[in-house]
């Protein structure tokens, strides 16, 4: 987990917090504060809690902050009685088709974050929407309503929230296999 996706599930979830404010990167001795920060004379990442009556409490502490950004959301999950949230993905419908004057496109619609837990399961269900719009595109679904003459046919992904490093990977080879054929893939990430 990056520390950006776990900013993107803190958002996502900012409602499910409560009265726990979690801290990136940074010692604050507050209560009920959640966060892990570097001890530069340790060289380590420290995972730690806040108890109500400000006392800190070190849970953890690794070499990597990667560990320790992963173990802060475990943390905030169990803190926050948050559970895993499903894959809203809606594999058997295009989301939207538009043309151009030599392009059809296929809009696909992310919104999901992309987190651990469910990354298996939103990996599966993208390809599986994918797999659904090249069949479309291959088997001429949308000539009787739009004609056939385009010089190009994109599938433009767009997502709300930044894909994991296997997302990246999975889209990279979409690409790869699309390249010898007259379709293309257009992905759009959050700024």
């Amino acid at each position: 987990m990056t520390k950006q996706e776990l900013l993107d599930f803190l958002k996502f979830n900012s409602n499910k917090l409560r009265y726990y404010t979690v801290y990136l990167n940074k010692k604050v001795l507050e209560q009920f504060a959640i966060g892990y920060y570097q001890d530069l004379s340790a060289n380590r990442f420290i995972v730690y809690e806040v108890t109500e009556r400000q006392q800190l409490h070190e849970k953890a502490s690794f070499e990597r902050e990667k560990d320790a950004i992963e173990e802060l959301y475990e943390i905030v999950k169990f803190r926050c009685r948050i559970k895993s949230i499903p894959i809203q993905l809606d594999v058997s419908e295009i989301d939207a088709i538009g043309t151009s004057d030599t392009d059809l496109e296929l809009l696909l619609i992310d919104g999901n974050l992309w987190l651990p837990d469910t990354e298996e399961e939103h990996l599966l269900k993208l390809q599986e929407k994918l797999n659904n719009y090249i069949y479309f595109l291959e088997s001429k679904q949308y000539v009787a309503r739009y004609g056939d003459n385009f010089d190009k046919k994109v599938i433009h992904i767009t997502f709300q929230y930044s894909p994991s490093d296997n997302g990246l990977a999975f889209l990279a080879a979409v690409q790869k296999v699309l390249q010898p054929t007259d379709m293309s893939l257009k992905v759009e990430l959050p700024e």
